[in-house]
């Protein structure tokens, strides 16, 4: 083998290791900005004024938590929901209903699909709650929502907290 011959074959590994190990950071850099490019949407529980038994009274709940939603990559839109609260009355467990809406808290407009179409979330009898899971539905890429969470019926009047989310 002559010399040059020689420092060709040695110096090819080199050049072609210098070639790719750019092409492969960029393609770990663009995976990492595809994951952060990932729609989500976050928000605090705060109290509302909720309706006390039959009557006409209004009391401050006293509900606090956090929920996150954030869009899973695939053809379909589907986002995974993380949604935890703590209600400082506790004593008994009950289920409650939950809806995406359009807007911020307070506004009377209807969730952004059917209520069905979002899992019960379970409260314990020491007033936690939390849930995880995933729904069929995409983060809107855009406008203002807010996250209401139902007992005893679908309107306003039956929203023991509520969260405005925010990108």
């Amino acid at each position: 083998m002559t010399p040059f011959r020689s420092a060709f074959l040695r110096a090819v590994p080199l050049a072609a290791a210098t070639l790719l190990l750019p092409l492969t950071s960029r393609a770990q850099d663009a995976g990492v900005s595809t994951q952060a490019k990932r729609a989500r949407l976050s928000g605090s529980f705060t109290p509302v004024q909720v309706r006390s038994s039959g009557v006409s009274m209004r009391t401050q709940s006293r509900i606090y938590g956090t929920v996150e939603l954030t869009e899973i990559e695939g053809s379909n839109p589907r986002s995974r929901v993380r949604l935890t609260f703590t209600s400082q009355t506790g004593g008994t467990s009950f289920t409650a209903q939950w809806a995406l809406l359009q807007g911020r808290c307070g506004t009377g407009s209807l969730p952004v699909i059917a209520i069905d179409n979002f899992p019960m979330i379970e409260v314990g009898s020491n007033g936690r709650a939390q849930l995880d899971a995933e729904i069929a539905l995409g983060v809107p890429p855009s406008g203002e929502y807010h996250i209401n969470v139902y007992v005893g019926g679908q309107q306003l009047d039956n929203v023991i907290t509520c969260a405005n989310l925010k990108r």
